[in-house]
This record gives C-alpha cells, structure tokens and sequence, in this order.
C-alpha cells in the first residue's frame, strides 16, 4: 500500500528548472507507461571473470568485527543492517563524487586510509556515473582500474564499500544507455553487477546500490515509477547478484530521486518464483534545506512542503499509518547539509534533526546508516573539502568546508 497523507505525498525533486516542474504537474494525473527496454550483451569477460579470493581483514577493523552484512530485525521487530550474528549495526561514511570529474583525485591509497583513521569512516561510497561527460559508458577505466583498487583499498582499511550504479541522467534505470548502449550494443548495468557479483563474491565488505536516484523517464513525461520501472530493473539486477553472490546486501533505488521510499510499501522487490529477496534495502536521500518538515515552503528557493521527518520518523498514528523507518529497511547511501542541488544553505540546524532520526529516534528505533555527499570540491557548498589535493593526511582543518567540519564532527560522535 502507498501512505495516502498529503504531507506525505512526492510531486517533484526539488533542484529541477521550473519548466521540468510544470511539465511534472501536468502528467501528474497520467498512469506511468512501462518501457520497452532494450536489452544488449554481457561480454563474457564479465560473465568468466576470476572471483578474488577471500580477504583477511585488518584485526579490530569494522569489517573483521562485523563481518559480512546482512538485513535482519532489531529488538522491536523492524527489520535494519546488521552485523553477520544480527545485530543492529550503523555504517557511517562518505561518498565520493563523479569519478570522470576533478574529485577523482581524491580517491587515493593514502586517502583510504585517512579516511578510516582519521575520519573514523566505517563505509565508502563509490559513485559510478555512468553516461555523464566521459562516464563510465566512455571509460572502462572506472571499472578495470579504479574500482579494483578501491576493493583492494577499503579492504585493507577493513571498511565497507559501496558500490553504487549512478543513475542520474537520464533518470530511468531502463534507459538504452544503461542497457543497451547506443556506441556498442552492451547492457551495461546487466555486464557491470555480472562482473562485479563474480569478481568480489568472496569478499565480506561489498555491497551494491543497483540504481541511485531515479527520477524522469528517459523520452519525458512521467517521474519514473516503482511498480512498472524500477522494481522490475531492481529484480532484474538481483537475479543476476544472486546467481552468484546469494546474500550481499542489494540497495534498491526508490521514486523521485530517492526521496519516496513509502511508494515501495506492499510491493517489495521478489524472485521469480514471487518470494521476497532477502538482504535487500532501500534507498531515501536528503538534502536538509529542501527534505525537513516543511517549514521553508513558503520562502524562495528549492523547498518542498512535504513532512519528510514526518513520514520517515513517526508516521500518523491517529490514522493508523507508521512511519517508513518501521516498515522498510533504508540506507541513507547520499545526504547533504545543503538544499538540493548543493550550491545553496547549509543548514547544521536541520541536518541535526535528520541524524538524531537516523541513530534511532523513529518509531521503529532502526539505526540507519549513511554516507555523506560528498569528499569532494566540487558540488557546491555541499562539498566536504575546498580543494581536491592534498592536507588530507594528517588531517589539516584548514582543507574543510564548513559542511566538511560537520560531518568530520559528526563522525567522530559516539551513538
């Protein structure tokens, strides 16, 4: 079922020109068409790839602690990450930004390591654009050096990885670019997550993000949507991981940028066979200044009215209906202090009130984790650094912005 509240309702990502805006209201009424995907090869490179083989992590690391993830229920019922015995756990971390952009340079050895050490980070995201201005769809690089030595990395530091399919533009995971690239014919999302699923299957600190932020379908109209678009894309990816990696976490992307996870509910991602796949979460992304409560609708800029903490934290109980944190297990995989596009208000003030909700102040006192956006320069005043070289480690204060020195500050709080 779908909350029905009109706070709790999910018209438009923030950020967008007003144009897409209006051409959102106006398809608001029409039923989303599903798409006719087309889908291209897998190399059979990806399909007979060597599997690494198991890693042994670094004694008292997160990852030797914790060992492999998986979905479970805490004390209450309500089902969260956990660590391999059950118990609930909190990954806390940072995500970097495109990787074919300047911020590329921050994804060294050296600053793995710092990032573990001296930002207490406990999971890295890595954010694989895919078609964007010399993406991945342009750079096997991304792939074939980058990331393995981002596994190799992170594993020695003993923190989790995250590897995220950037999904962005165009906003429809089913997008020929996606699955059947126009420059040669390859399903690209289908050839990745068959490389990746065989290749790092033995390693206990991966987990993937199938789809970032969905959001427009590729020819116009409709905001892409959950039951005809993404979940099916999502099934599709997690028939391919589990044939060979059977219980990674798989982080599914949800309705309007990720903003909308509630349109999931009663309609959860399932095998063929219509059971539910096990070790699954869901995405929900904010941007402080824009996902709150409301309360800067009516001043200029991209504010949404929706109660955001309303629906993720307490839900209505009057109508009987429960917040999203008591019913579905949510990874925060991208938050900023800023509103939506990241250039404009930084606001500690209400990004206070998200991580109090995220370390278990909700009615289903699930302790969610997250990843910040992003180790970066660039992005706006969302960036955590001021430039993109150097003074990383030791750690220099002086290489941090202002939202930077938030989550630095924010990383080293205990629970």
């Amino acid at each position: 079922m779908m909350l029905s509240m009109a706070l709790l309702s999910c018209n438009n990502k923030p950020g967008e020109a007003d144009t897409d805006k209006a051409a959102a209201d106006s398809s608001s009424a029409e039923s989303a068409q599903t798409t006719e995907i087309q889908r291209g090869y897998i190399d059979s490179i990806s399909s007979n790839v060597e599997a690494l083989p198991a890693f042994d992590y670094p004694a008292g690391s997160p990852v030797a602690n914790w060992g492999k993830l998986k979905v479970a229920t805490n004390k209450k019922g309500v089902r969260c990450m956990c660590d391999e015995k059950g118990n609930p756990i909190q990954l806390r971390g940072m995500s970097t930004h495109g990787l074919q952009w300047a911020g590329v340079a921050n994804v060294t050895e050296r600053n793995m390591k710092a990032l573990r050490n001296e930002w207490n980070c406990n999971v890295f995201r890595y954010a694989l654009y895919v078609d964007e201005e010399g993406g991945y769809a342009f750079n096997p690089q991304f792939r074939n050096d980058i990331l393995e030595k981002v596994v190799k990395w992170t594993a020695e530091n003993g923190i989790y990885l995250l590897i995220d399919w950037h999904v962005h533009k165009p906003g429809n995971p089913n997008a020929p670019q996606y699955r059947c690239h126009p420059t040669n014919g390859r399903d690209l999302a289908g050839d990745f997550f068959t490389y990746c699923s065989r290749r790092y299957k033995n390693l206990k600190h991966i987990i993937y993000e199938v789809c970032n932020e969905p959001n427009w379908h590729y020819e116009g109209g409709p905001g892409v949507d959950w039951t005809t678009e993404i979940k099916p894309y999502c099934e599709e990816m997690l028939d391919i991981i589990r044939s060979n990696d059977k219980d990674v976490i798989v982080v599914c992307g949800t309705p309007w940028w990720s903003s909308c996870p509630e349109l999931v509910l009663g309609n959860e991602v399932a095998d063929k066979d219509g059971k539910l796949y096990e070790n699954v979460m869901y995405t929900f992304h904010f941007y402080s200044a824009t996902h709150n409560d409301g309360r800067l609708k009516d001043e200029p800029g991209n504010h949404r009215p929706d109660d955001f903490y309303g629906k993720m934290a307490k839900g209505d109980p009057e109508k009987g209906i429960k917040s999203v944190l008591e019913q579905l297990p949510i990874f925060v995989t991208e938050w900023g202090t800023t509103e939506a596009s990241g250039w404009h208000e930084f606001r500690p003030d209400l990004t206070d009130i998200w991580m109090d909700i995220l370390d278990g102040n909700n009615s289903g006192e699930q302790i969610v984790s997250w990843c910040n956006w992003s180790f970066s320069a660039e992005g706006g005043v969302c960036g955590a650094l001021k430039w993109n070289t150097g003074k990383i480690s030791p750690m220099d204060p002086e290489i941090l912005t202002e939202s930077g020195k938030y989550v630095f500050k924010r990383l080293h709080m205990k629970k």
